[in-house]
This record gives structure tokens, sequence and C-alpha cells, in this order.
């Protein structure tokens, strides 16, 4: 990624959760950061404000993180369809990832998560140094 990344969108139904998510995504820089509860919520954000990642947890209700990511990548609305997707999840095993990547999520995480392996992950997905 040329730019630094300046926003992100925050979907996740546990205000703990974000809270941490959001310290570590301060940390690398990214202030501008908008949280939402559902995938409802997400999209209706990503329809107003264009972002650099979105980090969505998988179960929520209304909508689930699936569902929101097929459509993002289905590009409604005007939404980026190449918005980079990090899901974070307590579903794990080979058919948790393989549903998810056939979402059209870029990177795959289960929770709990340390600190530390959530900054390696946004970085990766990112393409931003340690350092910055």
């Amino acid at each position: 990624m040329n730019k630094t990344p300046r926003n992100a969108v925050v979907v996740e139904d546990n205000a703990q959760v974000r809270k941490l998510i959001n310290v570590v995504l301060n940390s690398l820089g990214i202030e501008n950061i908008i949280e939402a509860d559902n995938g409802e919520k997400a999209i209706a954000a990503l329809k107003a404000t264009p972002v650099d990642i979105i980090i969505m947890d998988w179960k929520m209700d209304v909508m689930d993180g699936l569902e929101c990511t097929r459509r993002i990548r289905a590009g409604i609305e005007g939404i980026d369809a190449s918005t980079p997707i990090l899901l974070l999840t307590s579903a794990e095993g080979p058919e948790a990832e393989a549903s998810a990547f056939a979402a059209g999520v870029d990177l795959f995480m289960v929770k709990p998560f340390s600190i530390k392996s959530l900054y390696g992950g946004i970085s990766k997905i990112l393409n931003v140094s340690k350092g910055a």
C-alpha cells in the first residue's frame, strides 16, 4: 500500500474487543475509526466513508461478518470491493477458514488473539512496516 492508512471500520458486537482493536489501529497511525456492531451498520458506514481496512467479527446479530463480506466484495452501492478485510472469529478449523476465504476475507484470525498477533495481522494486510 503506497499511502499511509488512515481510516478503518471495526465491525464487532463486543465493545471491549472493539476498544482493543482501536488501540492496535491507533498504534499503526489509524485515527479515524468507525465502529459498527453488526454488518448492516458496517455497510451503511462504508457507503458514507471509504476506508483502508475493515476488521470484521463473524458471528453477529442482524447481519453476520461473512454476509457483510460477500456484499462488500459484490461492490454494492459504490463500496470499494477491494478494501482489505480481516476476519476475527472464535470459529476455527479448516472449514471455517475455507468459508471465510470463499466469502472474500483477506486474512483469517482466531479469537482470542493477542495485541501482538493483531498488530502483525493488520500490518500484513495493509503492507505497512512494523515500525510505522
